[in-house]
């Protein structure tokens, strides 16, 4: 669940107990009616109801990009830190038996910062045909994060794309992904390729801030970090992620902050969808300029709320995020 999802509420859902976070609704914003909003929706949306989901939603995206390139101004934003491929088959592919045990590869951040691990894809290699599920663990809770289903066919390269993002939230990241090796027997891969040294690519490294390792757990305990029982090997397992700084997790830590503005943002594109709406009838017809005027006040709102955050919003200076530093250089003529 995305962190901007409940901030906005709007009065008269079926659900009277559902409670907005940052207790703000739609419909108490100074021109918005229900009634009206019914007479000017499209085809699309059908509903009030649906027109205003939608563009809280839009007032979020769009309140991510315009912080964002403030910021930039402001702050040294570091997109990227780390991309690359864990896991690689040797030129001679030696047996590995099954197991109880969960096999595969860690990959945890070495500070506490606002950044996400994005899993591309994963590869898996075994000496087994059938249905084998790898899963993303977080391993300071033992939480499974995600379950990828990969279908194996023995001795053959499985491939399955992913593309999901794990977020720190500014906290550390310690991720595991795992297959259960219970009657999987595999092969000794490495987690980089290493020719001509049979045992030279195992156990851990260090990538900038990201370590590397390979990783073995009972099946009977909880997968956490204090219950690592070693591993030499990723087990036929490699995936393909990206580290980057996460400025989406940075605004989540400040989502208390931006009810506000998201309020009067969601405010002006639903006021602008009346303001150009293509039914015809009375009360679009008649409100048409008035809903150009709380186009220009939802803004002008917009606009002091969001000024007001980024002077007393507090920024991390860390790996992800420094104060851009500005020099001014004088010269003089004598």
């Amino acid at each position: 669940m995305s962190c901007w999802n409940n901030v906005i509420g709007v009065r008269g859902l079926c659900d009277p107990d559902v409670t907005p976070s940052s207790g703000l609704y739609i419909n108490d914003l100074t021109g918005i009616s229900m009634r009206d909003l019914d007479s000017g929706v499209n085809e699309e949306d059908r509903t009030a109801f649906t027109l205003i989901e939608r563009k809280i939603d839009q007032a979020a995206n769009m309140i991510q990009a315009e912080s964002l390139a403030y910021l930039y101004n402001r702050w040294n934003y570091t997109t990227s830190s780390w991309d690359g491929q864990v896991g690689f088959w040797p030129q001679s592919l030696q047996s590995l038996p099954q197991g109880a045990v969960f096999r595969g590869i860690g990959v945890r951040y070495r500070q506490a910062d606002y950044i996400a691990v994005t899993l591309t894809a994963v590869n898996l290699l075994v000496n087994f045909t059938g249905a084998v599920n790898v899963f993303v663990y977080d391993l300071i809770t033992g939480t499974v994060l995600e379950t990828i289903p990969v279908q194996t066919t023995a001795g053959t390269p499985s491939r399955v794309v992913v593309n999901k993002k794990f977020t720190s939230n500014g906290q550390l990241l310690n991720l595991a992904f795992l297959y259960d090796a219970t009657g999987v027997p595999s092969y000794q891969t490495g987690l980089y390729p290493v020719y001509g040294c049979g045992g030279c690519s195992r156990g851990s490294r260090w990538q900038n801030n990201v370590l590397e390792r390979t990783l073995e757990f009972p099946t009977s305990g909880a997968v956490i970090e204090q219950n690592i029982s070693g591993g030499s090997w990723t087990g036929g397992l490699s995936i393909e992620y990206q580290v980057a700084c996460s400025f989406e997790s940075l605004l989540c830590a400040h989502i208390g902050q931006l009810g506000y503005p998201l309020l009067y943002k969601a405010g002006m594109l639903i006021m602008k969808e009346m303001e150009f709406s293509k039914r015809l009838n009375g009360i679009i017809s008649f409100n048409r300029e008035r809903n150009g005027q709380l186009v220009e006040y939802y803004q002008q709102q917009y606009d002091a709320y969001m000024s007001r955050y980024f002077e007393q919003a507090y920024m991390p200076d860390t790996g992800c995020f420094a104060c851009r530093q500005r020099v001014r250089q004088v010269s003089r003529i004598p």
